[in-house]
């Protein structure tokens, strides 16, 4: 089924040290761009979303998928869960160029079997949203955040006061965290999201790779500079893929952002998914996350699930092979848990908050 776009106004990244090197994809402007026709589920119909990125009349748009059962009509009121893609150029779909896992459109369709719809996101510089790329000087954390939160306000039009969830994978979970504190959804999901700021686990990865020890020591000290938010000069050509001068900013933007410490001020209720064969982040953070706010939170530790939250092994080549294994999906049980928390979240327009104004169909465009 072909549908009008409807205009509402991982490799996988092993390491931190990855993901950052992965960025050069993501700032080029060279993500994969989406497919204008894909193979959509028997039960899953889709309608292409844009949005501006930012209030300004010439900003670039921002593109996503809006999934709902096709069995729905035109005026039903669906809960929406928005879907935050990982970190480095990861698409809405939780594919990155040469390395497909169809993470994210897998649990699209499972949702959609369940009555529940959804809402893909193609981030700045990725898929369809390649345009929106800004020079990598500019890119903030606070950027990304803030068009996780512009993303919140277009589910919560489509929603016609349904529930919104707000679901952040991986690097995801922390911008749905950051998001959430400027537009509410009526509730949160993190799965396989990091507990600990991102410096922490950066200098711990960087002890343990394969470099000499000069290397090592230039890096940690280069680390500790922009975690206290000085920028560097000089970075050697060796360990330029991870701290070039244009990066910086970014990297200054989020090295010292913990997590745990927002999800502690957090109002509404909170979803944990960890699998516990995820090679990325573990088991230890989705319980530091939970510790930081015990009430309203629940953590489901998944069992024999890696980082794509699908089956796997415990050697770590077979685990990997996994992510994008033929015929191989999300297990059923994280679509089932997704769909429990969903029907028990109270939308807040039902607790006397309106839902946003405004049509859900052509023209709909907020740009805040």
């Amino acid at each position: 089924m072909r549908c009008r776009p409807l205009r509402l106004a991982g490799l996988p990244v092993i390491t931190a040290v990855a993901a950052l090197a992965a960025t050069a994809v993501l700032f080029s402007g060279h993500g994969r761009a989406q497919d204008a026709s894909p193979v959509l589920a028997a039960d899953m119909c889709e309608r292409v979303i844009a949005i501006t990125a930012s209030p300004a009349p010439d900003a670039p748009e921002l593109f996503g998928s809006f999934a709902f059962p096709c069995a729905a009509s035109a005026d039903a009121a669906l809960p929406v869960v928005l879907m935050l893609a990982g970190s480095g150029p990861t698409d809405r779909d939780g594919n990155q160029p040469g390395f497909r896992t169809d993470m994210q459109r897998a649990l699209a369709e499972d949702l959609a079997g369940r009555g529940i719809a959804s809402l893909r996101v193609d981030k700045r510089g990725v898929g369809a949203s390649a345009a929106a790329a800004p020079d990598e000087a500019a890119m903030t954390l606070d950027m990304l955040a803030g068009d996780a939160a512009r993303w919140t306000r277009a589910a919560r039009r489509l929603a016609a006061g349904a529930a919104v969830v707000t679901m952040g994978h991986s690097e995801g979970g922390l911008l749905a965290l950051l998001a959430a504190r400027r537009v509410a959804a009526d509730g949160v999901i993190l799965a396989a999201t990091a507990g600990e700021p991102a410096g922490r686990t950066l200098a711990r990865q960087i002890d343990q790779a394969p470099m000499d020890d000069a290397t090592r020591s230039r890096a940690r000290r280069i680390l500790a500079e922009l975690i206290a938010g000085r920028q560097v000069d000089g970075v050697p050509l060796d360990l330029a893929p991870l701290f070039r001068a244009s990066v910086q900013p970014y990297l200054i933007s989020w090295l010292g952002v913990d997590p745990a410490a927002i999800i502690e001020s957090l109002r509404g209720p909170v979803l944990i998914l960890q699998g516990d064969r995820d090679l990325q982040v573990t088991v230890a953070d989705a319980r530091r996350l939970a510790g930081a706010r015990p009430q309203g939170t629940r953590v489901q530790i998944l069992g024999g699930l890696n980082h794509v939250f699908k089956p796997a092994p415990v050697d770590r080549a077979a685990n990997i092979a996994a992510y994008t294994a033929p015929g191989v999906r999300p297990d059923p049980r994280v679509a089932g848990l997704i769909a429990d928390f969903v029907s028990a979240v109270v939308p807040r327009a039902a607790g006397g908050v309106p839902p946003a104004a405004g049509p859900r169909h052509p023209a709909d465009r907020p740009n805040g």
